[in-house]
Formats: structure tokens, sequence, C-alpha cells
């Protein structure tokens, strides 16, 4: 990825909606430039996908939580793919140091995420956990995308 790749990225998480048209003006190139670009990181699987983020998803998913995960091997991938198609684990990262992944969950309640906690524990090639629960956001998420425009210039 150059700094091209980047840059598109970079709008893209903060308003995965906007056209290519908006995207090739910011970024000034052309639109065959944005397009080719997108399909490129698809293909490669840069980008998974793109969601909405909605209000409702922090007052009707109340129960959040940081999850710590061991994994065994050479199973990191493996173990990302089946932590992906769970829709509580809302992201994965990776990291250094006696953990290997660090997920942030959410559910409705306390039963959900119980059940989803022992779901991670049975994927193959996880061989520990750590789980936080989070008491209270003293800091919400990333800026808006119009708050954002204004950073990047």
């Amino acid at each position: 990825m150059d700094d091209l790749d980047l840059r598109l990225i970079s709008l893209l998480r903060h308003d995965g909606r906007r056209s290519v048209s908006e995207l090739a003006s910011d970024l000034k190139v052309s639109r065959a430039t944005v397009r080719s670009r997108m399909e490129k990181l698809i293909d490669s699987g840069e980008i998974l996908g793109f969601t909405a983020v909605l209000r409702d998803d922090w007052r009707d998913l109340p129960i959040r939580a940081v999850t710590l995960v061991v994994v065994d091997g050479h199973n990191t991938e493996p173990v990302i793919r089946r932590l992906s198609a769970m829709t509580e684990v809302r992201a994965i990262h990776s990291t250094n140091g006696k953990w290997d992944l660090v997920l942030d969950i959410a559910t409705r309640d306390l039963a959900a995420f119980d059940d989803a906690l022992n779901r991670i524990r049975l994927i193959e090639g996880i061989t520990g956990t750590e789980t936080n629960l989070l008491l209270n956001t003293r800091k919400g998420p990333a800026a808006s995308a119009g708050e954002f425009k204004d950073v990047l210039g």
C-alpha cells in the first residue's frame, strides 16, 4: 500500500458512502484511479467490507467488553475468519506481547455476552482469553466525517 491507498482508506473509514467522484476530487486523482484502487484493496483483502455505525448500536448493545486472545501457532488467519463471522465481535486488532488479538465485543445483555464468550473459547486455535467488561465510556467513537474532513485538509 502506498500513500494514496492510505489516504483513500482514511476517507472511507470516516464516510464509506462517499461517491467515487467525491473521493477522486479530495485525493486529486481521476475517478478511474479511485475505482481501480478500491477494487485492488477489496481483492487483496485490505478492505473486508463496508458498514454503517448506528447511534442505537451503543444503546441497544450496552454490554461491551475487550477480550484478549492467545492463538496457537499459525492459526491466526483461520481464527480471525471465525471471529469475523460473529456479529458480537465488533473489531479485531492484532497486537504484540503475550496476547495475539484484542477483540471489541458488544451484546444486548449478559446472557448473550456469556454465549458469545463461550463460542469464542471453542474456536479451534484459541488457547487462552482474558476479558474485561467496559463499565463507562469516557470518550466516544471517532470524529464525524465532517470533522475529519477538516483534519485532512
